[in-house]
Order: structure tokens, then sequence, then C-alpha cells
């Protein structure tokens, strides 16, 4: 029987091993092929909390910084602002809402004619209230108080009389020019109701009594 060699590469199949095949070629295979050394695994060094410490601060002052920076902007803005509102000077000056004091009354012209109650505060004050007395109040007891006490015109009674006279709605208008110191020249006109007006010329002397005038007579 002949033995006949097979190629190492082709194995048995019945399982066996490659004929020709010795434990020294496989040993010799296995010695070729070096065996990998598993490396260490590296462990993780825990961080430092000096380093967690470093952090925190650098953001604290970061932030601090932010803070102080954003108020220094504001603070110089705002005083800026006021800066411009001092020193901004208006071309118009503005318009002061103040209502002007009213004028005083304007005293009465001695020149015009009157119709007033008058006063006893000057001559021709005591001649306008006279008049008024007679065509207005229409009472001889008025006219008769604002006369001297020595006076040569008729008592109140006399006066009333006259002023009866005189019919109601009647009126009055009366200037009065001063001659000199007490003495007036006085034209009196008189309105009567469906008549036509009259005037009268007239000279009345006046008095100044403590302060008062008085009339002293009509001529």
């Amino acid at each position: 029987m002949t033995n006949t060699k097979r190629h190492p590469a082709v194995v048995d199949l019945l399982g066996g091993t490659p004929h020709g095949a010795t434990t020294d070629t496989t040993e010799t295979v296995s010695a070729l092929k070096p065996q990998k050394t598993p490396k260490p695994l590296r462990k993780k060094e825990p961080r430092s909390p000096r380093l967690h410490y470093m952090a925190a601060l650098i953001v604290v002052v970061a932030l601090l910084g932010w803070f102080v920076l954003r108020l220094l902007s504001g603070n110089d803005e705002r005083a800026q602002a006021r800066i411009a509102d001092e020193t901004d000077i208006p071309e118009t000056a503005p318009t002061l809402d103040v209502t002007p004091p009213a004028p005083a009354a304007a005293e009465t012209d001695p020149t015009a004619c009157r119709t007033d109650p008058g006063d006893q505060k000057s001559g021709p004050g005591v001649i306008a209230a006279f008049e008024y007395a007679y065509y207005v109040t229409r009472s001889g007891t008025a006219v008769r108080a604002l006369t001297t006490p020595d006076t040569s015109l008729p008592a109140k009674e006399k006066i009333q009389a006259g002023i009866d006279t005189v019919p109601k709605g009647a009126t009055h208008c009366v200037r009065i020019t001063p001659v000199t110191i007490g003495i007036y020249n006085v034209a009196l006109t008189e309105m009567r109701p469906g008549q036509a007006s009259g005037q009268f010329s007239q000279t009345i002397t006046a008095k100044d009594i403590d302060g008062r005038w008085f009339v002293d007579s009509i001529s």
C-alpha cells in the first residue's frame, strides 16, 4: 500500500489534522502570533475643588464688573442730559400767563355831565350829590342834609314842595366847572317826560367843614 502524502493545507475531511503536519508546526505557528497585552485603564482624576471656586469667583467678578459699568454709564448719561437742559437757553422767552391787574377806576371827569350819586369828598362831589337827592332820591330831607347849617337855602319842607312839582321819571344832568376854591359854575339840564329839556345856569358855593363838603348857597 502506497503511502500518499497530502498538502499540509488540505484538512482531512474526517476532522483530523492535515497529513504530514506535526505538532511542532502547530507550535511554531502559534509562536509567530504575539498576543496583545491589554492596556491598563486610565482612571479619571477628580477635579480639584479649587478649580470650582476659581470658576465661580470669575463669574461673580464678571457680573460685578458688568453691573458697575452699567451704573456708571447710566449716571454719565443722566449727568449729560441734566447739563444739556441747564445750558439749553430757549430762543424765545416763555410767555407768562399772568393776568394784568385791572386798571384803577378813572376819576370822574370834572367837566363831564354827571348823573352819579356824588359824595362829600369835594365841592363837585357834593354838588352832584345835591342834584341826585333832588331828582333821583326826591327827598327834601336828603337835599337839606347836604347843605351847611347856616345856609340861605329854604327848609326841607319847602325843598320837598319844589321836588313834588317835578313829574316822576324826570332825569337830570349837571356839568360842574370850578371857578375858584369853593365856587363853581353849574349847568343843570332837566329832562321831563314828554317835554323838551330845560337848562339852568347856576353858581353854587360849597364849603369844607371838618373834612366834609356841603352846599352853602345857590344863585
